[in-house]
């Protein structure tokens, strides 16, 4: 096997980019939640595949600071660009964000940001990350605040176990 012992965020980047069609529309002629997330997941999806030794499995495990910032509509041209922001144990942490593109004005908008947590699911063995390497002054920034998202997602696990132990089961 071969191993990667370091990889810059933009060797991680996975792009996807779309028309927005009528069929991916909700009531208000905005993009459907849905369709945004189901490309969010496939791309960070991705993005880890290109940053993880190749004999490992993987599954979707959450996302946080998620935030629509702007709507999607009819026409616009979605641009969702996922790289890697930190890698801890055995969770990979991944990037992503929308962009449009208007044609009539060649506009360019973030439309929608999130970070999604991916777990490794191969039993737990000591996992070789290749270091990280951000270039660009946005990679440089996710980069550096990655241990403060990950305690902060940690004590979200904690809490939401709190609350699952109370669910009922009606």
């Amino acid at each position: 096997m071969t191993i990667i012992e370091s990889i810059t965020c933009a060797q991680t980047a996975a792009i996807h980019e779309s028309y927005v069609f009528p069929g991916d529309m909700n009531n208000n002629q905005i993009q459907f939640g849905g369709r945004t997330l189901a490309i969010l997941d496939a791309n960070a999806g991705l993005a880890a595949v290109k940053f993880l030794p190749g004999n490992l499995s993987f599954v979707t495990a959450g996302y946080d600071h998620t935030q629509f910032l702007a709507p999607i509509t009819p026409g616009d041209l979605s641009k969702c660009t996922s790289y890697v922001t930190g890698a801890n144990q055995k969770a990979v942490e991944v990037f992503s964000k929308f962009e449009t593109y208007q044609k009539r004005t060649k506009k360019i908008e973030p439309a929608f940001i999130s970070f999604c947590t991916l777990i490794i699911t191969n039993p737990l063995e000591e996992i070789h990350f290749p270091k990280l390497i951000p270039e660009s002054d946005e990679e440089n920034y996710l980069v550096a605040h990655y241990q403060e998202r990950l305690l902060k997602r940690q004590a979200e696990l904690r809490e939401n176990k709190t609350i699952v132990a109370h669910l009922s089961s009606k």
